[in-house]
């Protein structure tokens, strides 16, 4: 199957392409870590972050592009092709039907509609590799957000540490994407509005760096 890119057009008109991720794009993560501010850094890591070692660039950027899929939304008429936005998701190696998600972009994006174009690229690539859900670890206390994603479709999962596991069942069909709920149950979770939290033994949820895996691997 050819490889999916995508063109678009921000709102005050400046060209963007989604991509998969490749090996030479370490640098790029690089610098699009230091784009972010200390808030979002720590929002998306639970911890402060200034650098990605060697190890995790090369974790983060040679995927295999079937158990663990990356894109990116870089903008090609800009000096330098800066990177502005990644999502990825990892399956889980004991729930090969599951994987975790996680999207960011840089903060001087916000609200341009890179996350949700992510996300949605993302879901397109899960559903084309058997990944039938996304999974992310939230905290409970937003009590009208979760009944609305209830509502949705989201499964809630096991309690642990005040976070909960909520799952995310993405549609079986790719002609049903557009209609699914899953892309807006992620966007929710990628922009924090239900406070995404790290489990202490799982981290999980909207930050550049993948979940569990990725700190058993670097750390």
């Amino acid at each position: 199957m050819k490889t999916l890119e995508l063109e678009s057009v921000l709102p005050d008109g400046t060209r963007v392409l989604f991509r998969p991720i490749e090996p030479s794009d370490k640098q790029m993560l690089q610098e699009g870590l230091r784009q972010l501010s200390d808030e979002s850094r720590y929002r998306r890591f639970f911890r402060h972050i200034d650098h990605l070692s060697e190890k995790q660039l090369r974790y983060l950027t040679e995927v295999d592009g079937h158990d663990h899929v990356a894109w990116v939304a870089v903008l090609p008429e800009l000096p330098g092709v800066p990177g502005v936005g990644v999502g990825r998701y990892i399956r889980l190696a004991n729930e090969p039907d599951v994987a975790e998600a996680a999207v960011t972009v840089v903060d001087s994006y916000h609200h341009q509609g890179l996350g949700r174009t992510l996300l949605w690229l993302l879901a397109r690539s899960a559903i084309e590799h058997g990944v039938g859900s996304f999974r992310a670890w939230t905290l409970g206390e937003n009590h009208p957000m979760m009944e609305l994603l209830r509502s949705l479709g989201a499964q809630p999962g096991r309690w642990e540490g005040g976070a909960l596991e909520l799952t995310v069942p993405l549609p079986a069909d790719l002609d049903d994407l557009d209609q699914s709920p899953a892309p807006l149950i992620l966007k929710e979770v990628a922009r924090g509005t239900l406070q995404v939290e790290a489990h202490p033994d799982h981290p999980a949820g909207a930050r550049l760096i993948s979940p569990s895996e990725l700190w058993n691997r670097t750390t």
